[in-house]
């Protein structure tokens, strides 16, 4: 039985092989290391539960800091050693470095400036995503770097009792700014060697998303261009505010976002790439529904109507997929 021995790492470095090959040739790798990768997993998932235990026992800034710098420095000299065995442990423990100091500085700053640096912990969780997805090639941490800037212009999530929900304080610069980031992402990543492609996409991906929540809810509350920037005086002054700035309304978000998409479905389909058509259709849809129920309401006529749509919509997206891949086969 012949055995070969690849360095995958150096095969990506090199341009040699894609980060899809890399990933098939590790599953056809010995089932030795298949069963080191599961113990990494389980390590991953002991350390963990191991951090939530002695935050809960002992709930201090001090000890949050110890254990996301313990996990970051665990994480990079495993990083180094540069064997498959190790490297899902290493990429586990280096998210939850980073992860653990962002939250950490949040903690901080809550307790000592809960008033006056409420920007520093974003400022923070960036740097940190981006120098672990930069040195580290980590896409997770490439994910949350998009997301990270979106939350120093207004971005966010939100939970209430059984209750979740999405915002965006600053749609226009929302959407300005983040397509110019996936645009420049999807241009220069055809550039970059193989290693860089896998978390250069998910950024450019993250910020897509992020480009049309802006659209999302510019398309249902318009906005008032700047607003998330005026001093806190009270309602008074931000509608005094208001009276003189500049208003983008409802209708242009939603006339520009359908021709945003339909752009994105004519790039995705001339080019061959799924992941922009088929997200965009999605968003499509999305779209259509949003204005269906805002435009109409909840009556039952509409209902039906959505129903109905929405199985014919179904049926319509997986026959657009399928037409997609035979058309990709048909052009290489």
């Amino acid at each position: 039985m012949t055995k070969i021995t690849l360095d995958l790492e150096q095969l990506l470095s090199d341009g040699k092989i894609t980060q899809e090959e890399a990933d098939h040739f590790l599953s056809l790798s010995d089932s030795k290391k298949r069963a080191g990768l599961f113990a990494n997993l389980f390590m991953i998932l002991g350390a963990i539960a191991v951090s939530t235990g002695v935050i809960s026992l002992q709930p201090s800034p001090a000890v949050g800091l110890i254990l996301a710098a313990t996990a970051l420095g665990a994480g990079f000299y495993l990083f180094q050693i540069k064997t498959e065995e190790w490297r899902i442990l290493s990429h586990g423990l280096i998210v939850m470095g980073c992860l653990g100091l962002a939250g950490w500085t949040a903690w901080q700053v809550q307790e000592t400036w809960p008033n006056t640096m409420n920007w520093l912990p974003q400022i923070v969780a960036l740097i940190l995503f981006s120098w672990g997805a930069a040195y580290f090639k980590q896409s997770f941490l490439a994910a949350l770097v998009p997301l990270s800037i979106g939350s120093l212009i207004g971005s966010g999530t939100a939970y209430w009792h059984a209750s979740y929900g999405i915002f965006v304080r600053e749609t226009t610069v929302t959407v300005l700014l983040f397509s110019a980031i996936a645009a420049g992402l999807y241009f220069y990543r055809e550039k970059l060697t193989a290693a860089w492609h896998g978390v250069v996409t998910i950024a450019a991906r993250v910020s897509f998303f992020m480009v049309n929540f802006g659209f999302w809810v510019g398309s249902l509350w318009g906005d008032y261009v700047g607003e998330l920037w005026v001093s806190e005086d009270g309602w008074e002054a931000t509608r005094a505010w208001r009276d003189q700035a500049i208003f983008i309304h409802e209708a242009i978000f939603s006339i520009g976002w359908a021709i945003f998409l339909g752009v994105c479905i004519w790039l995705g389909t001339k080019d061959h790439r799924r992941f922009l058509a088929n997200t965009a259709v999605t968003f499509l849809a999305i779209h259509f529904y949003t204005q269906l129920f805002e435009t109409l309401g909840a009556e039952p006529l509409v209902l039906v109507v959505a129903g109905a749509t929405m199985l014919g919509a179904a049926f319509g997206i997986t026959r657009f997929d399928r037409w997609q891949k035979e058309h990709a086969q048909k052009a290489d």
